[in-house]
Protein backbone atom coordinates (compact mmCIF):
# COMPACT_ATOMS: atom_id res chain seq x y z
CA UNK A 1 0.00 0.00 0.00
CA UNK A 2 1.41 3.35 -0.91
CA UNK A 3 1.73 6.50 0.95
CA UNK A 4 -0.30 8.53 -1.75
CA UNK A 5 -3.68 5.67 -1.15
CA UNK A 6 -6.57 7.01 1.65
CA UNK A 7 -7.74 5.16 4.27
CA UNK A 8 -11.34 5.94 4.19
CA UNK A 9 -13.17 2.42 5.52
CA UNK A 10 -13.83 2.80 9.16
CA UNK A 11 -13.94 -0.35 11.32
CA UNK A 12 -14.44 -0.64 15.31
CA UNK A 13 -13.17 -3.11 16.61
CA UNK A 14 -14.76 -3.08 20.48
CA UNK A 15 -17.98 -3.17 18.49
CA UNK A 16 -16.60 -5.15 15.45
CA UNK A 17 -18.45 -3.40 12.86
CA UNK A 18 -17.74 -1.11 9.83
CA UNK A 19 -18.69 2.30 10.45
CA UNK A 20 -20.11 4.50 7.49
CA UNK A 21 -20.64 7.42 9.27
CA UNK A 22 -18.11 7.93 12.23
CA UNK A 23 -18.39 11.36 14.75
CA UNK A 24 -15.82 13.71 15.57
CA UNK A 25 -14.25 13.60 19.28
CA UNK A 26 -16.53 16.01 21.37
CA UNK A 27 -14.46 19.30 22.02
CA UNK A 28 -14.24 20.00 26.01
CA UNK A 29 -15.66 22.86 27.69
CA UNK A 30 -12.28 24.65 27.74
CA UNK A 31 -11.66 24.57 24.15
CA UNK A 32 -15.08 25.78 23.54
CA UNK A 33 -13.99 28.62 26.15
CA UNK A 34 -10.87 29.45 24.43
CA UNK A 35 -12.22 30.13 20.85
CA UNK A 36 -15.94 31.86 22.03
CA UNK A 37 -13.13 34.42 23.89
CA UNK A 38 -11.48 34.80 20.41
CA UNK A 39 -14.14 35.26 18.20
CA UNK A 40 -15.28 37.53 20.79
CA UNK A 41 -12.33 39.41 20.72
CA UNK A 42 -11.30 39.01 16.94
CA UNK A 43 -14.70 40.80 16.32
CA UNK A 44 -15.99 37.29 14.87
CA UNK A 45 -13.05 36.97 12.47
CA UNK A 46 -12.04 33.83 14.27
CA UNK A 47 -15.40 31.68 13.70
CA UNK A 48 -13.19 31.31 10.25
CA UNK A 49 -10.72 29.52 11.76
CA UNK A 50 -12.71 27.67 13.99
CA UNK A 51 -15.02 26.11 11.67
CA UNK A 52 -12.17 25.51 9.08
CA UNK A 53 -10.58 23.59 12.37
CA UNK A 54 -13.59 21.87 13.04
CA UNK A 55 -15.15 20.31 10.26
CA UNK A 56 -11.90 20.38 7.69
CA UNK A 57 -9.09 19.43 10.08
CA UNK A 58 -10.37 17.69 13.41
CA UNK A 59 -11.27 14.11 11.64
CA UNK A 60 -13.61 12.06 12.42
CA UNK A 61 -12.59 8.75 14.84
CA UNK A 62 -15.02 8.13 17.08
CA UNK A 63 -18.16 5.05 16.98
CA UNK A 64 -21.27 6.28 16.75
CA UNK A 65 -22.37 3.20 18.69
CA UNK A 66 -19.93 2.67 21.13
CA UNK A 67 -17.41 6.10 21.22
CA UNK A 68 -14.70 5.00 20.99
CA UNK A 69 -11.50 5.17 18.73
CA UNK A 70 -12.02 3.65 15.08
CA UNK A 71 -9.62 2.38 12.62
CA UNK A 72 -9.30 3.01 9.28
CA UNK A 73 -8.33 0.80 5.99
CA UNK A 74 -7.57 1.13 2.79
CA UNK A 75 -10.19 -1.18 1.15
CA UNK A 76 -12.89 -3.45 2.85
CA UNK A 77 -10.71 -6.67 2.22
CA UNK A 78 -8.46 -5.54 5.01
CA UNK A 79 -11.18 -4.92 7.60
CA UNK A 80 -11.40 -8.08 9.82
CA UNK A 81 -14.08 -10.12 10.12
CA UNK A 82 -16.35 -9.70 13.05
CA UNK A 83 -15.94 -12.45 15.53
CA UNK A 84 -19.60 -14.92 15.63
CA UNK A 85 -21.45 -13.81 18.86
CA UNK A 86 -20.54 -17.82 20.14
CA UNK A 87 -16.97 -17.20 19.71
CA UNK A 88 -17.12 -14.43 21.84
CA UNK A 89 -19.41 -16.00 24.66
CA UNK A 90 -16.46 -19.19 24.35
CA UNK A 91 -13.55 -16.92 24.63
CA UNK A 92 -15.43 -15.39 27.75
CA UNK A 93 -15.45 -18.62 29.40
CA UNK A 94 -12.38 -19.86 28.27
CA UNK A 95 -10.93 -16.46 30.44
CA UNK A 96 -12.67 -17.19 33.17
CA UNK A 97 -11.59 -20.88 33.55
CA UNK A 98 -8.21 -20.13 32.96
CA UNK A 99 -8.74 -17.43 35.82
CA UNK A 100 -10.36 -19.99 38.02
CA UNK A 101 -7.88 -22.99 37.21
CA UNK A 102 -4.92 -20.50 38.58
CA UNK A 103 -5.72 -20.07 41.89
CA UNK A 104 -7.72 -23.45 43.01
CA UNK A 105 -7.04 -27.05 42.72
CA UNK A 106 -8.57 -30.38 44.38
CA UNK A 107 -7.36 -32.42 46.96
CA UNK A 108 -6.23 -36.23 45.48
CA UNK A 109 -7.44 -37.71 49.23
CA UNK A 110 -10.55 -35.36 49.72
CA UNK A 111 -11.58 -34.11 46.53
CA UNK A 112 -12.63 -30.63 48.31
CA UNK A 113 -11.16 -27.70 46.26
CA UNK A 114 -8.37 -25.78 47.72
CA UNK A 115 -5.73 -23.02 46.81
CA UNK A 116 -2.82 -24.08 44.93
CA UNK A 117 -0.18 -22.31 47.09
CA UNK A 118 -1.16 -24.21 50.25
CA UNK A 119 1.21 -27.41 51.03
CA UNK A 120 -1.20 -29.21 53.38
CA UNK A 121 -5.72 -29.73 53.03
CA UNK A 122 -7.33 -27.29 55.13
CA UNK A 123 -9.87 -29.78 55.00
CA UNK A 124 -8.06 -33.30 55.85
CA UNK A 125 -4.67 -32.01 56.69
CA UNK A 126 -2.83 -34.48 53.69
CA UNK A 127 0.56 -33.33 52.55
CA UNK A 128 0.05 -31.83 49.19
CA UNK A 129 4.55 -31.87 48.38
CA UNK A 130 5.18 -33.98 45.88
Amino acid sequence: MGKNTKKKFAYCKNCEKKIFKPKRKPMESMYYNVWILAIVSSLGFAIVPFLIYRYVILKKKICPFCQNHIYFYGSPEEIPEPKAQIARILQTIEQEKKETDEFEIYCPYCQQEINKQEDTCPNCGASLKE
